[in-house]
């Protein structure tokens, strides 16, 4: 029996396709049913594999992995420290679980709580033993790079992977080898409308991803959702990095990115 940790995005569906396709037993906890709840219940037709679980109580979904003799969870979807910030009464488990911490990044948070389930026997899953699909090998798979955009792609890329290394956040929006926006707290959706509101039109949007990236959590995705709400001249290219990033539904992401004139790049 899998326990399937569903944060936000389309990413806890595809898992959940990919599951039933593999013929795994599993149950899905909902962190946030606002989300994507009737999405999953289009692929988990028996209502008694999903629960709606608030992701700030983590003591009662240890319980609930527990009650059901789970012993791996696989966590997908994102939840990040922004929901964290917009839910402060969190139970005496997550409690206990966030001063234990020196520092709270995401990646401290999640490391720490992976332990915490390790020590209750239960084993997590890499993200990518179920989506590993969802990994695109390097190339261009819409548009033309030139000389100017491989400078920004160089530049941005590089420093992506820098301030992933500092665990700050791991997009940047560069434009003519400046940097307009890290990302940071808000998430890269919001680094790249505020790159676009600095640089107006022919932004490169590059995610990286840290070094010792833990597989077993949160690896960078890029869909068409990463694409609403931009317009057509806006972004030049996104580049992201091959090993490390999911690309959710790539046969529409490819499509909406030609339609906006947008260059995709997946990079070693």
């Amino acid at each position: 029996m899998i326990a399937v940790i569903a944060g936000t995005g389309t990413l806890p569906v595809l898992a959940c396709k990919k599951l039933l396709d593999l013929h795994e037993d599993f149950f899905v906890l909902s962190l946030f049913p606002e989300d994507n709840l009737a999405l999953l219940k289009e692929v988990v037709l028996n209502d008694s594999q999903i629960i709606a679980q608030p992701f700030y109580k983590a003591g009662q979904m240890l319980d609930l992995v527990k009650e059901r003799g789970t012993k791996k969870v696989l966590f997908i979807g994102k939840v990040d420290k922004q929901h964290l910030l917009q839910h402060i009464k969190f139970d005496w488990f997550a409690i206990k679980l966030m001063a234990s911490l020196v520092n709270k990044s995401d990646s401290s948070i999640m490391e720490r709580l992976l332990a915490e389930l390790q020590s209750h026997g239960i084993d997590v899953i890499k993200q990518d033993e179920v989506l590993g699909s969802l990994l695109v090998p390097p190339g261009v798979l819409c548009g033309e790079l030139d000389e100017n955009l491989k400078a920004d792609i160089e530049i941005g890329m590089h420093i992506a992977t820098q301030m992933s290394c500092c665990d700050v956040g791991q997009s940047v929006v560069v434009k003519d080898k400046m940097i307009l926006a890290v990302e940071a707290i808000e998430g890269t959706d919001a680094c790249v409308r505020r790159g676009i509101n600095l640089g107006k039109s022919g932004v490169v949007v590059c995610k990286s991803a840290r070094p010792s990236q833990n597989r077993k959590f949160d690896l960078p995705t890029l869909g068409p959702a990463s694409l609403t709400g931009i317009e057509n001249g806006q972004v030049k290219a996104i580049v992201w990095l091959s090993k490390s990033t999911f690309i959710a539904q790539k046969e529409d992401f490819i499509k909406m990115a030609q339609s906006l004139g947008i260059t995709l790049v997946s990079v070693e």
